[in-house]
């Protein structure tokens, strides 16, 4: 089918964020397939403020009209969540929703979806028939932004402290301009550790990886810039007491090596302990119950943790309130976390979201306090929410290069009748939360999170 698509801008709330799902590169494709397209101005009509990587001539030379009204439009493209008065009746919506776990603050949206007859598509949920996630440059790109923005945190710590370091010099993601930007600040910094060392107030710099997935992989991507050494956790007591400060050091986790049994199941580890890793991951994967943390072991020793792993309440914390107060109140090793996935009193049990231009606040473990900002006694987290949009233009071009394979079939689906008769690839309706108002059938159970007050 010829369809009209459309591409919205982000919402104004959201400092920072200028990503787009499909770049002037793609755009140029979906006209030259016969398809009409309908982009609103990168710039918001009410406060000028410039909402998108790229510009509109950028897309006017690619074919696209540029227009505030989308109602025309079959097909909308956005990113992040879209306030419930954007929301048109009898769209086709792509986005990340993050509605499937029943995230309460999108439930309004969703209800309006609904009584909007809308079809939901998120992204997150694009899976091939191995449940793989397909698209997936968003999370490289939350990993990059998420060490940059981590070691910034570090820097602006020590400082406060009284410190002198060579992670000063290192800006927030977002102020960075683009990644390679970025990157060869790093480097700089790299070298000034290799001359100069790291401060000797402090013991050996030792960062600690939770994960080792694509978000951790994007971390380890800027991490490894800096001159470093990877250690085990055999190693990790003999490091923090002899490590050179000419180095960085990385201690990257595998499942089994963060949590052990809990004690009414050590009568297992027999069994458990001859299992390699693969298997000791599955036995955990099945069996979450039997579980707790391994980290009251190991955040004595470290200066800063980054967490790469996503969280389902049915898994036990990395982090609990509890190993932290008991670690704190006899080592201040820890300065910094970096908690990328962001679940909110999740893995790390005092997580809390937060945005660009407000990142970072202080935990004080002792007391339970949060306090936003830099200042004040206890750890700095770093979690902010909508980490990839600090390097935009990189983060779109290939989120755009995942979505194209899909692309042509995406904009050219018969979205009128059943969603079996859209021409619609498995991929993508794996992904179907809503097809014209009503649930897909795995995901039925999201109806009691509209029936509930929002």
């Amino acid at each position: 089918m010829k369809n009209v698509i459309g591409i919205m801008r982000e919402g104004i709330s959201k400092r920072g964020e200028k990503r787009v799902a499909i770049t002037p590169h793609y755009a140029k494709e979906i006209i030259k397939w016969g398809h009409n397209l309908i982009i609103q101005s990168a710039k918001h009509p009410k406060t000028g403020e410039t909402k998108r990587a790229f510009t509109d001539s950028d897309y006017k030379k690619a074919g696209a009209d540029i227009g505030e009204d989308l109602s025309p439009a079959k097909v909308i493209f956005g990113l992040k969540e879209i306030h419930h008065t954007r929301i048109l009746p009898d769209k086709a919506y792509y986005f990340f929703s993050h509605t499937h776990k029943g995230q309460i603050k999108n439930r309004l949206m969703l209800k309006t979806l609904v009584e909007s007859r809308a079809t939901l598509v998120d992204y997150e949920l694009i899976r091939d028939d191995k449940e793989n996630r397909l698209i997936t440059a968003f999370t490289y790109n939350a990993g990059y932004a998420g060490m940059v923005d981590t070691l910034w945190t570090l820097g602006k710590r020590l400082k406060l402290s009284g410190i002198s370091n060579p992670f000063e010099a290192i800006p927030q993601a977002v102020e960075g301009q683009d990644l390679l930007r970025v990157k060869n600040i790093l480097k700089k910094v790299g070298h000034k550790i290799e001359l100069e060392g790291t401060p000797t107030d402090l013991p050996p710099i030792i960062v600690c990886f939770l994960g080792k997935g694509k978000t951790a992989h994007g971390a380890r991507e800027i991490f490894d810039i800096l001159p470093h050494e990877n250690i085990t956790l055999n190693e990790l007591e003999r490091t923090f007491k002899q490590g050179s400060r000419k180095k960085v050091y990385a201690l990257q986790l595998r499942t089994d090596e963060v949590y052990r049994l809990r004690k009414k199941y050590e009568s297992e580890s027999g069994h458990y302990e001859k299992l390699i890793p693969s298997e000791k991951r599955r036995f955990y994967k099945d069996n979450p119950e039997r579980f707790r943390s391994n980290l009251d072991k190991v955040l004595a020793y470290v200066t800063v943790l980054m967490n790469c792993v996503v969280w389902s309440p049915e898994y036990p914390r990395s982090v609990t309130k509890e190993i932290m107060k008991n670690i704190y109140s006899q080592h201040r090793t820890l300065i910094a976390i970096g908690d990328i996935t962001c679940d909110p009193n999740g893995s790390i049990e005092f997580s809390k979201e937060t945005w660009i231009d407000d990142p970072v606040y202080i935990y004080n473990p002792l007391t339970g306090e949060i306090t936003n900002g830099f200042d004040g006694e206890g750890i700095a987290v770093m979690a902010v929410t909508n980490l990839p949009c600090e390097f935009s233009t990189d983060a779109s071009s290939q989120f755009s290069e995942d979505l194209y394979p899909f692309l042509k079939s995406i904009v050219s689906a018969n979205y009128i009748g059943r969603m079996r008769d859209s021409n619609l690839p498995n991929e993508i309706k794996r992904a179907v939360i809503l097809w014209k108002g009503k649930f897909a059938p795995d995901f039925e159970y999201m109806k009691g999170f509209i029936v509930r007050e929002v």
